[in-house]
């Protein structure tokens, strides 16, 4: 049984003698939330954010259209709550949605009329209009409306800043039409030459090659990775049978187009007959995504846009505006997207800029000065390195003063039947503490929550103030294996014989070595992981709660494969399921036998000639803590069991903390190892392998490896599609085209088996090149202080345990100080 927390009932009488005894508390009959952290956030920039730390500050200072909220804690039933909208609406199919596809998809009223019969009287998915709610504000009193919200999606996609955040805007499921040719007009590119009509002789210079349609999804545009591999000797294949028996071209056409195949763009710009058989073909083309019709391509660059007529973001009315999709994404999805918004301070963000680089940059949301809050709290003090401190933002819509004149907020959705308050925290304060001193406070109450160190946790496994929750976040390691900056590390950068990671069965030892059941003891909670993604990324789970990607016969297929480990009759494990459940991740006896064959290959090549290897490890952004410490020594532990009798003579890893920037001093070649995570998108996997694969949208942190952009990849496989087995493939792409068109496009519409397969496969492959070796995925297990409650203590993956947001106060400021007091200023947490 858990040890129950004390909680003093306070009469009248007892408040006043708390108030008494307090006389000198800061706002006594506030609520004063006192968080800390190893590092302070430095940017929470909605166009440039990067780190949880910056995205936690974010989250106060800004709000969502919409917000996923509990509506029955005991049931665990989530809600829609309307945040900064007051409706999200799809309109694709009337007035206002039939205008804006005409506009920016093409569309005419046939082929409306077409798309809205194949929805069957479903909505259409591709036009969303907002209507925002009255009174927003920005916390210097400036109104925010319908053209706030499009000069800000101006400024996210302004091709002359390359603003990290837009990655989500320009491609992917939510991406909004037009965003991708804005953000990358001026870039050369590669594109589908049915847009070019009539083909003049400038066009046939421009020409690259021919490509099968039915292998690139009928996309209009192409980034240079997904055909840069191929050339002008690429033949052509004109598809005539399919012009022939569906489109019904005449045989003396067909004829002609005959002549095409196995010729280059070289020989048909330099052929008359070529030339005329060409736009015969060209004059056939249909853009279905699964016609076999093969098409030509040209390469140029992007013109110039223009914002109003290519965007599809653009206001109503001065509430409304409509934001249309580039693809049609379903209303759970669009509403997920919709949680968090782009919104700035066009001003103030303006005023902030910077252009003397070769981008266009700002310094809006790094300081105290240049941040604007639109959320329910605002920045009041920051000081570097050492606090940071928010207040309630008095021009928050949610806002209104009590009889005291404090300002106060009540939910506009019901919780357990009833509207509850929300943001009750009058003030929250974040320092900058390290382990030991965070704890020493906790236990004082001068700090509202701590983290237990791995050999602290123990001690509190009874504790009602005990909170612990697993996360999508998988913390690996990720690698710079490129030799000549291995070389350049051991020269001018403190390793020694780093060389050795160029060799890919050493990286595979090193992740045999690793004990990861033993690995996670040295940091609270945190549980084993053995590839990319864990069970808490779902891939339908507005329909089944129970659609993990990693429960998928897909995702337990990809471990079985990257362990070797065998199931069926006659084999160890009978079922799937009991051969994945006996994974660890840990193999001594490979791992030595690898990495006895890693040092003989090393030694035979010459990269190795002896001696220690040691190397350094950007490990945190802070400075390293007691559970780095221990996880450090556990790793080191493990390297030198994995070279036993291999010929090595040491291997030791050295964490360096206080990095400002570790997942880019990688790829740059400032240290050989990182140590961080990549999480998110717990609902919609299949966008999770684009941050290792998609330069263009992530700043990908294997670059020091390899070059997803041109590096390929084949898929075949046998999957069910209704009632019928299908055949997919052999495709081959490069890592890149992949991990953007598994989320959008032709391949984002195949059945759930078919992307949880190709997800799968790309999963598997990727892992099996050990540019990256996962260790663990986070949890967050930590105490929360008697002075606040969750609204809930049953954890749910839509709305946690209710959050900030819902957070109760069990005493106010000078209630507290005097509980402290009684309890001779220590309070017991066990």
């Amino acid at each position: 049984m858990k040890k129950t927390k004390l909680i003093l009932a306070c009469t009248g009488v007892a408040l006043v003698a708390a108030l008494a005894s307090c006389g000198g508390v800061e706002d006594p009959d506030g609520y004063t939330f006192r968080d800390y952290t190893s590092a302070l956030a430095s940017n929470w920039n909605p166009h440039t954010w990067e780190t949880n730390a910056d995205d936690a500050i974010l989250s106060y200072l800004s709000e969502g259209l919409v917000s996923l909220q509990p509506k029955d804690t005991a049931k665990g039933v989530y809600q829609w709550a309307y945040d900064m909208a007051e409706s999200v609406e799809d309109v694709t199919f009337n007035e206002s949605g039939k205008a804006a596809l005409k506009k920016y998809h093409g569309f005419t009223d046939e082929s409306i009329a077409a798309y809205e019969e194949s929805c069957g009287g479903e909505p259409g998915q591709v036009v969303y209009q907002i209507k925002l709610r009255e009174g927003l504000q920005f916390q210097d009193g400036t109104a925010i409306n319908a053209q706030s919200f499009v000069d800000s999606g101006k400024l996210l996609l302004d091709p002359s800043m390359k603003n990290y955040r837009a990655n989500l805007y320009i491609a992917g499921e939510s991406a909004v039409v037009g965003g991708f040719g804005y953000y990358y007009q001026g870039s050369e590119g590669y594109f589908d030459a049915s847009t070019l009509g009539t083909f003049s002789p400038e066009i046939y210079e421009k020409l690259v090659f021919c490509i099968d349609s039915t292998k690139l999804g009928g996309f209009e545009v192409f980034t240079k990775s997904i055909i840069g591999q191929y050339a002008d000797e690429y033949e052509c294949s004109s598809g005539t049978e399919f012009l022939s028996l569906y489109l019904g071209v005449p045989d003396e056409d067909i004829e002609k187009i005959k002549t095409l195949e196995g010729k280059t763009m070289t020989e048909i710009a330099g052929s008359t007959e070529l030339t005329e058989a060409f736009n015969i073909a060209v004059a056939c083309w249909c853009t279905e995504p699964n016609e076999e019709l093969h098409f030509f391509v040209y390469k140029d660059k992007i013109a110039a846009q223009e914002w109003e007529q290519t965007v599809g973001l653009y206001k109503v009315d001065d509430l409304t505006f409509n934001y249309v999709m580039n693809s049609p994404l379903d209303r759970s999805q669009a509403m997920v997207s919709f949680m968090s918004t782009w919104l700035v301070h066009p001003e103030m963000y303006n005023s902030n800029k910077d252009t003397s680089g070769a981008l266009v940059t700002t310094k809006y949301g790094t300081a105290l000065a240049n941040t604007m809050s639109y959320g329910p709290y605002k920045l009041q003090s920051l000081e570097a390195s050492k606090q940071m401190v928010l207040v309630k933002n008095e021009n928050w819509h949610g806002y209104t003063k009590d009889e005291k004149g404090k300002l106060v907020s009540y939910t506009n959705f019901e919780v357990d039947g009833v509207k509850v308050q929300q943001y009750q925290t009058t003030k929250l304060v974040i320092d900058v503490l390290d382990d030991a001193a965070a704890k020493q406070k906790f236990l004082a109450g001068e700090l509202s929550n701590y983290t237990p160190t791995s050999s602290e946790l123990s001690e509190y496994t009874l504790s009602d103030a005990l909170y612990k929750v697993e996360e999508n976040y998988v913390m690996s390691f990720f690698f710079n294996t490129d030799l000549e900056a291995l070389k350049e590390m051991d020269k001018s950068k403190g390793n020694t014989n780093s060389v050795v990671l160029s060799n890919v069965n050493l990286r595979k030892a090193m992740s045999l070595a690793i004990d990861r059941a033993e690995f996670v003891t040295a940091t609270p909670a945190y549980q084993p992981a053995f590839a990319l993604f864990n069970d808490l990324n779902y891939y339908d789970v507005w329909n089944n709660p129970e659609s993990s990607y990693r429960k998928s016969e897909a995702g337990m297929q990809a471990l079985c494969n990257l362990y070797g480990v065998e199931y069926g009759p006659g084999k160890a494990y009978a079922t799937i399921e009991e051969a994945v459940a006996s994974i660890t991740g840990f193999n001594l006896s490979e791992a030595k036998a690898l990495m006895k064959q890693a040092h003989d290959e090393l030694v035979a090549a010459g990269v190795y000639t002896g001696g220690d290897v040691k190397i350094k490890v950007g490990y945190t952004k802070g400075p390293l803590q007691s559970d780095e410490q221990a996880q450090l020594a556990l790793l080191n532990k493990y390297m030198a069991a994995a070279i036993e009798g291999s010929g090595f003579t040491s291997f030791v890893l050295e964490g360096v903390g206080n990095i400002e920037d570790r997942y880019g001093d990688v790829p740059k070649g400032e240290y050989a190892i990182g140590y961080g995570a990549w999480g998110g998108a717990a609902f919609y996997p299949y966008r999770g392998m684009q941050v290792y694969c998609d330069p263009d949208q992530y700043n990908v942190n294997e670059l020091g490896c390899w070059d997803p952009t041109t590096e390929t990849l084949t898929i075949e496989f046998d999957y069910k599609e209704g009632a019928e087995t299908e055949h997919f493939g052999p495709v081959t792409h490069t890592w890149q085209w992949w991990s953007q068109n598994l989320q959008s496009g032709y391949y984002a519409n195949l059945s759930a088996e078919a992307k949880l397969k190709i997800l799968a496969t790309m999963e598997e492959e990727y892992l099996d090149m050990c540019y990256r070796i996962p260790l663990c995925g986070t949890c967050s297990a930590f105490l929360l202080g008697y002075q606040v409650s969750y609204i809930t203590e049953k954890y749910n993956i839509m709305y946690d345990f209710g959050g900030f947001r819902l957070m109760k106060y069990n005493y106010t400021n000078a209630q507290w100080a005097d509980y402290v007091k009684k309890n001779g200023g220590k309070i017991d947490y066990k």
